[in-house]
């Protein structure tokens, strides 16, 4: 099977990812998700989940950066899961679990965090169902941090029975935004 590493470095952090044709950007990191992780809020401790984490940039940046975390990255897509799991292995990150998952569907745990690129191809639909599964799954004072292509009012209407929603930074059509429960 033929393969890309993606070499990016971001805040200082380096990072180098196995990925495969059919996995979204599949030979660099977009700007939604480069934007999302210079601006990551990341808790001192607890558990967090990377939700659509593709080949894993998300959920290993945040695991690099404090390894003090419990890390679960869910994708429905078996190739990514498959990639992510390699990508952990490389890595030799013994916090981070990678499941197959729909959203948080086989997440079983209160998180202090969940962060997202939703794909935009799920559309509306996909972070409405990710809003429904962290409202139910983010514990009291934690946050969804995720970044949307055009889909802001989308995102910031879905998040509505958050205690707060707010539009941290906007950058080339992206709106990273963060969901305080």
């Amino acid at each position: 099977m033929s393969f890309f590493v993606v070499n990016e470095v971001v805040n200082g952090i380096p990072l180098s990812l196995v990925s495969h044709p059919g996995l979204f950007s599949k030979k660099k990191l977009d700007l939604g998700t480069r934007v999302l992780l210079e601006n990551l809020l990341i808790p001192e401790s607890g558990t967090v989940a990377d939700v659509g984490c593709g080949y894993g940039p998300i959920g290993i940046y945040v695991s690099l950066r404090n390894p003090k975390l419990k890390v679960y990255m869910v994708d429905v897509n078996p190739l990514a899961v498959k990639t992510a799991k390699y990508n952990v292995e490389r890595y030799g990150l013994k916090n981070v679990t990678v499941l197959k998952s729909d959203a948080l569907a086989e997440v079983n745990e209160k998180l202090d965090a969940v962060y997202s690129n939703p794909p935009l191809s799920r559309g509306v639909e996909f972070i409405e169902k990710l809003a429904k599964q962290s409202n139910e799954k983010v514990k009291e004072g934690g946050f969804v941090q995720l970044v949307v292509y055009k889909g802001e009012s989308n995102a910031v209407k879905a998040f509505g029975e958050f205690f707060s929603v707010e539009v941290l930074k906007r950058q080339k059509g992206y709106s990273l935004i963060v969901a305080r429960r």
